[in-house]
């Protein structure tokens, strides 16, 4: 269920939960602080994981063809981006399509 709510610097919240097979997920998106380019909207966002692990610096990232969770990176001494989360594609990537479908889905 998607609440609105505002932080202490007044920049809205809205939250999510999705429940999965063995992983609970919740978190907020920042509608408020959503930045679009002409092929990418993206929305930061918090990721919580079975309430106990937060991941802060995550993107909600909003095409015309699909919608994902970007973890936070950083730009390595080749000038590459790389993330500071790994996660096991074969074991989560069509869950975690259905944490960002949960998140886009508390924007409306």
């Amino acid at each position: 269920m998607a609440r609105a709510k505002k932080t202490s610097n007044e920049s809205t919240f809205r939250e999510f939960s999705y429940k999965g097979k063995e992983i609970n997920y919740s978190g907020r998106v920042y509608p408020d602080l959503k930045k679009s380019t002409d092929k990418v909207d993206v929305t930061p966002m918090s990721l919580t994981i079975n309430g106990v692990i937060s991941i802060k610096g995550c993107r909600l990232m909003q095409s015309d063809k699909n919608t994902w969770i970007a973890f936070p990176s950083y730009k390595n001494a080749n000038g590459e981006y790389a993330s500071y989360v790994y996660v096991d594609k074969a074991f989560s990537e069509a869950e975690l399509d259905k944490v960002a479908a949960a998140a886009e889905e508390c924007m409306k």
